[in-house]
């Protein structure tokens, strides 16, 4: 009996300094990301500023104003910012400026490759001719011109073009996988695959920015991490994508536990995943703190959504709800706090 206490006493002790050093670690990590923000948005009004004023100069109407804001707040920012230094701690060297340039641009022509999609409806074979031999491609709006500015200049800075282009095409063939997902007797196994296909390849997308290829392990990690990160997006956009006739797991699941279940079960195996990789323990732990800020946030969208659901004699019905309810602001001090409560936790 009493060594039965010990050792509980012994855990709970770990956990305790686990959660103190988690706590003293947080300020270093957030400062760092706070860091390669900046950097990445000075980056950008040195590097690709003038070409952003310049299409919205002469912009014929096909460029919107959420492409713009989607490049220079979010995706432009984030891909070289968040997930290109992530990718940079785990091979334990800074990035180059050329590598910079590149991610910049990948993250940069997200948003408009969603538009060929959505906006532009634009037929499958022109969207593949454009990716595969955007040299010859002659645009015909604003919004492809400014897709192939960016593009040719990640081409043209890259290592391994080809590699691009490969990886590209599997993200096109996502996207078209992505269309079943308006069909309404689309089963939850089949959503899970999709979800998975659309962010394994876009992380590995991301990825062909950066000099050295795969280490043993490093593709079928950033492969499942791409499906959590794609999956954590869904939980945020219940709304619009009901709105939008889209269904995903999260808006065809009635119980936030099941929701919370694949979430924690996909990031377990993120983690065992990325400690398989054939890196030095602690690139990957660099790694890990550079992604875990970005990965918790699902967690605090999913406690919002709990309390939702108990209000709701205990069923997520996304139609039950207002938009106001269902949108987690991640700006509010609360919810930044919540962030870096699950940072806290600490799950690797």
């Amino acid at each position: 009996m009493e060594r039965c206490i010990d050792f509980h006493i012994h855990v709970l002790i770990f956990l305790m300094g686990k959660a103190i050093l988690n706590t003293i670690k947080i300020p270093v990590i957030l400062f760092k990301l706070l860091g390669d923000l900046r950097f990445q948005r000075s980056f950008m009004r040195d590097n690709i500023a003038d070409i952003l004023e310049q299409y919205s100069s002469s912009n014929d109407g096909s460029l919107k104003e959420k492409d713009f804001i989607k490049i220079n707040r979010y995706y432009g920012i984030a891909v070289p910012a968040i997930m290109g230094e992530a990718f940079c701690a785990l091979r334990g060297t800074k990035m180059t400026k050329n590598e910079r340039l590149v991610s910049t641009c990948q993250g940069a022509i997200t948003g408009l490759f969603d538009d060929f999609f959505d906006d532009l409806k634009m037929p499958h074979k022109d969207i593949q001719e454009i990716i595969t031999n955007p040299e010859s491609v002659v645009a015909q709006s604003s919004n492809v011109s400014l897709f192939l500015s960016f593009y040719l200049l990640a081409l043209k800075h890259a290592s391994h073009p080809n590699w691009i282009k490969e990886q590209f095409m599997l993200v096109h063939k996502a996207q078209i996988s992505s269309v079943e997902q308006e069909n309404l007797n689309i089963s939850k196994k089949r959503i899970v695959d999709i979800t998975k296909q659309k962010g394994g390849d876009s992380v590995l997308f991301y990825r062909t920015a950066f000099d050295n290829f795969y280490a043993e392990g490093e593709k079928e990690a950033l492969y499942h991490l791409g499906f959590l990160l794609q999956y954590e997006n869904d939980i945020f956009d219940v709304y619009k994508d009901t709105v939008s006739g889209i269904y995903t797991y999260p808006t065809t699941c009635t119980k936030v536990s099941n929701l919370r279940k694949l979430y924690i079960g996909e990031m377990e195996n993120v983690i065992d995943l990325v400690k398989k990789m054939d890196y030095p323990h602690r690139q990957k732990r660099a790694f890990l703190d550079r992604l875990m800020p970005v990965i918790v946030r699902g967690f605090v969208c999913l406690d919002n959504y709990k309390k939702l659901e108990n209000t709701n004699n205990g069923r997520f019905i996304v139609e039950s709800f207002s938009r106001k309810q269902l949108i987690c602001d991640m700006e509010k001090i609360s919810n930044i706090l919540k962030t870096i409560k699950y940072q806290i936790i600490n799950y690797y």
